[in-house]
């Protein structure tokens, strides 16, 4: 029933729940609820590798540029935004298509990110911190914590991909909020994410770079190595020389006869792999420098 606590009927046997009724589905399309799923499909097709999901995470991702998106890299939340828009929709719309460069090397995606983040610095950035919506100035909208954990840890990770400094200015000034006396106070499991942010902010992510043409089976073998690694916070690249130098060319890597796969830190680099199952073990114990 609206308006009434949910807990027992979901409790029911799915005869039990078809007898009271089934409650009403939200069949609205909301921006930052697709930016959830096509990242969680994405990371899903690397880990398994199955087609499906990277298509069924592409195709949202093209529907929600086509039918919620603003000008200069932003999104609405739905088909209408009275109030909006707000920072949610940008942001996990932002991270999936980060995640969506990750997996597929295709750097379109990462113009999408970048977009992204800079609308939101433009349109929501606070004294310190961003604000939840650029709408209506009476509802005096303020910082809350997941979003400016997922903004420090997006705007940070887009500069490890880049290495534009604006984007760690745009990650220091959410961490700015994050670690102001009292803010962490009483925030429960919130926490956790603050204390992810500062830890990204502060270190390296493990760096994979895969050398090789991208119609190269051995190439797209180490590839599909490199994005399994269980590692929330890494960075995997794929250097295909015809497409000119990465967007962040911070390593020379030597060009080979064959596919090569590279494990760097802030200090040296791996020599080649060209075992996909290597690249596990060397994950594990990186490279001294």
């Amino acid at each position: 029933m609206p308006g009434e606590h949910g807990g027992e009927y979901f409790q029911l046997s799915d005869a039990g729940r078809q007898q009271r009724g089934v409650p009403r589905i939200d069949t609205h399309i909301y921006a930052r609820e697709n930016g959830w799923a096509i990242n969680a499909l994405a990371t899903l097709y690397a880990v398994t590798e199955k087609q499906d999901y990277l298509n069924d995470a592409i195709r949202a991702a093209n529907w929600i540029i086509a039918h919620r998106a603003l000008p200069s890299g932003g999104f609405r939340h739905d088909e209408k935004d009275p109030v909006g828009p707000y920072l949610g929709d940008t942001l996990f719309m932002g991270r999936a298509f980060l995640t969506l460069y990750a997996v597929t090397a295709d750097r379109a995606w990462l113009g999408r990110a970048e977009e992204a983040v800079r609308f939101i610095s433009t349109n929501f950035k606070a004294d310190i911190g961003y604000i939840t919506s650029a709408g209506a100035a009476e509802l005096k909208s303020k910082p809350q914590v997941d979003e400016n954990v997922g903004v420090t840890r997006l705007a940070n990770l887009l500069h490890q991909y880049t290495n534009k400094v604006e984007y760690t200015q745009i990650a220091e000034h959410a961490m700015r909020f994050l670690s102001a006396p009292g803010v962490a106070d009483r925030r429960g499991f919130l926490v956790g994410g603050i204390l992810l942010a500062d830890r990204e902010i502060g270190a390296a992510p493990l760096h994979l770079a895969i050398v090789g043409r991208k119609s190269d089976p051995a190439a797209r073998a180490l590839f599909a190595a490199a994005l399994k690694q269980p590692v929330t916070y890494k960075r995997v690249e794929w250097w295909d020389k015809d497409e000119g130098a990465l967007p962040n060319p911070d390593v020379q890597y030597p060009e080979l006869k064959q596919a090569a796969a590279f494990l760097c830190t802030d200090r040296s680099c791996s020599a080649p792999i060209f075992s996909p199952d290597k690249i596990s073990s060397l994950v594990r114990r990186p490279p001294e420098g």
